[in-house]
């Protein structure tokens, strides 16, 4: 009996305590969004610093690429300076792409948090099929609009050459 009882101590599991009324500090839950909203501004920010960055470099390389020079030392140095262009523009992009990535993910949690994450990724999905319901019609439409074309061929080739014969004067 003292077995029995000591096993089924042991593989006992712990009563639910379902029915319990929790409660929410919903204070804690204010304050980590609005610490979330913060770190996505500064985010935005950042975001548009780079951007202004990466668009400034582009207009250099542009204005590099225009800019038509006879002397050798500046072709050398033209060549210098486009590969360090080229550096700076690859970092802004990837840059740029970490900090939406990270942006994203905070959206997400902030989503989350506020409970709104299914409902919102049900309208991506949903605006996702629209899209492409819409691009199907359009092509569907084209290309009967099309294929109308080709079958009426020889009656707009017949109407053409009527057309001709009786505006033809003897």
């Amino acid at each position: 009996m003292l077995r029995a009882n000591f096993f089924f101590k042991f593989f006992k599991y712990k009563q639910n305590s379902g029915h319990e009324i929790v409660q929410n500090n919903s204070n804690e839950n204010f304050a980590l969004q609005d610490q979330i909203n913060l770190k996505i501004i500064d985010i935005d920010q950042k975001i548009s610093e780079n951007s202004k960055a990466l668009v400034e470099a582009q207009i250099v390389k542009l204005r590099s690429t225009i800019s038509r020079s006879n002397n050798f030392i500046e072709k050398i140095g033209k060549n210098v300076y486009k590969t360090k262009l080229e550096e700076s523009i690859n970092w802004h992009q990837k840059k740029l792409k970490e900090l939406y990535l990270r942006r994203r993910e905070l959206e997400i949690t902030l989503e989350k948090i506020k409970g709104i994450f299914w409902l919102n990724r049900i309208k991506r999905l949903l605006r996702i099929i629209l899209v492409g319901i819409l691009i199907l019609f359009s092509l569907f439409i084209f290309l009967s609009g099309f294929m109308i074309i080709i079958y009426l061929m020889p009656l707009l080739i017949l109407i053409f050459f009527g057309y001709l014969i009786s505006t033809k004067r003897y």
